[in-house]
């Protein structure tokens, strides 16, 4: 456990990936724990359209599960990354916006979006994890991950039940879909933003690292010029 831990934090790519999967679970949980209660009590609804609309954020995970690989192929796998979401995040605030009529297709287009950038994240972050990391830390670097990202459920759970009750259902649905909205943020303060394609081996991102540091030489002459 110490281990992936190490692993994870000191890495500057795996460790905003979890930080994302933690913000984006403890959110996204936060709006599922009172959406029914604000589709029904709020909107207005019958058990059958609460039902359907329920279905389009899974329909968004197989439409993303798919689109994944070719985001990959036309963005490269780091700018396709952070671009799907800093693209299908903010749709997670038409949510909060659903009324009975024609604006349930707010609620609609919003949980489709939203599911179709976490299927594609979850796709593109998986498949790094199994390259990028050895083979002897692997099992280590995805239990930690799993374990951050599966710990803010419940807190997110909670977190929205508790604002349900206390601002209202709507209100609750604003507060924890702009924690969606904004959790891309946390993918652009990484590396990944300026780069196309995320590396492929630990060992190439050791390679790159170590290409980017000066020669001691040059790391001399530097610090002589500046003093």
């Amino acid at each position: 456990m110490a281990e992936g831990l190490r692993f994870v934090g000191r890495d500057r790519y795996l460790r905003p990936m979890v930080i994302w999967g933690a913000v984006i679970n403890m959110a996204l949980m936060g709006y599922q724990a009172v959406q029914v209660v604000f589709l029904v009590r709020t909107v207005g609804l019958d058990p059958a359209m609460v039902g359907l609309l329920l279905t389009s954020g899974s329909a968004g995970g197989v439409v993303g599960a798919s689109l994944a690989t070719r985001v990959g192929r036309r963005f490269g796998t780091g700018r396709g990354l952070l671009l799907l979401q800093a693209a299908t995040a903010p749709f997670a605030l038409l949510l909060p916006m659903t009324t009975i009529g024609p604006g349930l297709l707010l609620f609609a287009t919003g949980a489709l979006l939203v599911g179709i950038g976490v299927s594609v994240a979850n796709v593109v972050v998986g498949s790094f994890r199994q390259t990028y990391c050895p083979p002897y830390m692997l099992g280590r670097v995805v239990a930690t991950a799993m374990m951050i990202n599966h710990s803010t459920i419940p807190v997110g759970s909670l977190l929205g039940g508790v604002l349900g009750d206390t601002v209202g259902h709507r209100p609750a649905m604003w507060i924890m879909t702009s924690a969606v909205a904004l959790s891309w943020l946390v993918l652009a303060l990484s590396p990944m933003r300026r780069e196309r394609e995320l590396p492929r081996t630990r060992e190439q991102e050791q390679e790159q690292e170590q290409a980017q540091e000066p020669e001691p030489e040059q790391a001399q002459a530097q610090a002589q010029a500046n003093g």
